[in-house]
């Protein structure tokens, strides 16, 4: 479950301002949350939201119209594909990138005073980084890769960089993805190399002059960079990504997350499934690499598929509520960090929770809305042999 769209949820589909007692409550409902009010609290304060006064004099947490803009503008994308006849559907292909570590184990385990249960490790080990893709139908075939990350100290997307996303896009997903497909990631920095990248107030004066004489804006050769910079505004095209441009030229069309919605990308749920049964067989000194790739093997194609009815559920609740909260809430505006991506501590504390997302979903429940890089290897090309 993302805590960071929860609050944006109350307006969507619940109808609620929400407030502190309102989010613990539907937390607890939805994941078993254990926290505190100050606990929680300090949580959404950490992620970027702010209790503020409105301009209608109602205090509430609050989303940014451009996040709901590319929230629609995305559930318009996948809509428009599920509404068509199924032989014209293309399959949404969902990718992601994790990691666990060597020591990751269950914090809880059967034990009394004559048989005590394993003992969790102090440090944290080695950092394995996963990448693979599925659908509703199951994983992408042999997309899955898992390589050894080299820098503890830093979060692990500074190990899964441009140079290895693309290596294992062009090898491993492209080959294993026979027939035109919709490709969902999220908005990491390297599935968002820009190609077509425009001067920016970083630039010199010359580099901005002659971007426009390239892209043929008539300009007074005496503006000032301010004002050059104002053409180059106007004049900027749609960015072209990298990595667009590599699967479009194999008939994919690349669909972006809107920020802040993890929840719309089944893929989460698997990688809690996987940690799980991973962490019930970490016992004593084992080989978390083969765990991770033994159960990986485990999940079924009705796993995915659950998680993606699960998934399609939250985007129909988004979709439906879209058409009218605008007419209902006059501003909305919640200030949060630059970066989409989740840190460690957030995904150490939000595994166990989305894996009991994952016990309900498999079950039937009805609950539909749960919720150069210095220090970096690149990857040898026998890793992806």
């Amino acid at each position: 479950m993302c805590y960071k769209t929860k609050g944006s949820f109350f307006y969507t589909v619940k109808k609620e301002v929400p407030t502190i007692g309102k989010l613990l409550a539907q937390l607890k409902e939805d994941i078993d949350y254990d926290g505190s009010r100050e606990h929680l609290r300090k949580l959404l304060k950490k992620i970027g939201f702010l209790y503020k006064k409105c301009k209608t004099n109602r205090q509430a947490l609050i989303e940014k119209p451009v996040i709901a803009h590319k929230r629609e503008r995305y559930l318009k994308i996948i809509m428009d594909n599920r509404n068509l006849p199924e032989e014209l559907q293309k399959d949404i292909i969902y990718l992601d990138e994790s990691y666990i570590h060597s020591s990751y184990k269950l914090k809880k385990c059967w034990q009394s005073l004559e048989t005590q249960g394993f003992t969790t490790d102090i440090s944290k080990g080695k950092r394995w980084i996963i990448v693979h893709a599925g659908t509703a139908k199951g994983f992408v075939p042999n997309a899955l890769l898992i390589f050894s990350g080299v820098n503890k100290q830093e979060d692990y997307h500074s190990e899964m960089n441009q140079h290895n996303f693309t290596k294992w896009v062009k090898e491993k997903l492209i080959p294993n993805v026979t027939e035109p497909s919709i490709i969902v990631m999220d908005n990491a920095p390297y599935h968002s190399v820009v190609l077509n990248k425009a001067p920016t107030s970083a630039s010199k004066v010359n580099e901005i002059r002659l971007w426009l004489l390239e892209n043929n804006v008539p300009f007074d050769v005496d503006l000032r960079k301010p004002s050059l910079l104002e053409l180059v505004k106007k004049h900027k095209p749609e960015p072209e990504y990298e990595i667009d441009v590599i699967l479009g030229q194999h008939g994919h069309t690349v669909v972006r997350l809107p920020p802040y919605h993890c929840d719309f990308n089944p893929i989460e749920l698997i990688w809690a499934l996987d940690k799980r049964k991973v962490a019930s067989h970490n016992v004593g000194a084992s080989d978390v690499k083969k765990l991770t790739e033994e159960a990986f093997n485990s999940i079924t194609v009705e796993d995915w598929k659950n998680c993606c009815e699960h998934v399609k559920k939250i985007e129909l609740e988004y979709y439906n509520r879209g058409k009218t909260l605008y007419n209902d809430i006059d501003s909305l505006i919640i200030q949060v960090g630059a970066d989409s991506s989740d840190d460690d501590s957030y995904i150490e504390s939000s595994d166990e929770s989305m894996s009991e997302q994952v016990d309900d979903i498999n079950q039937g429940a009805s609950t539909s809305h749960s919720e150069g890089i210095e220090g970096v290897e690149y990857l040898d090309f026998d890793l992806l042999e």
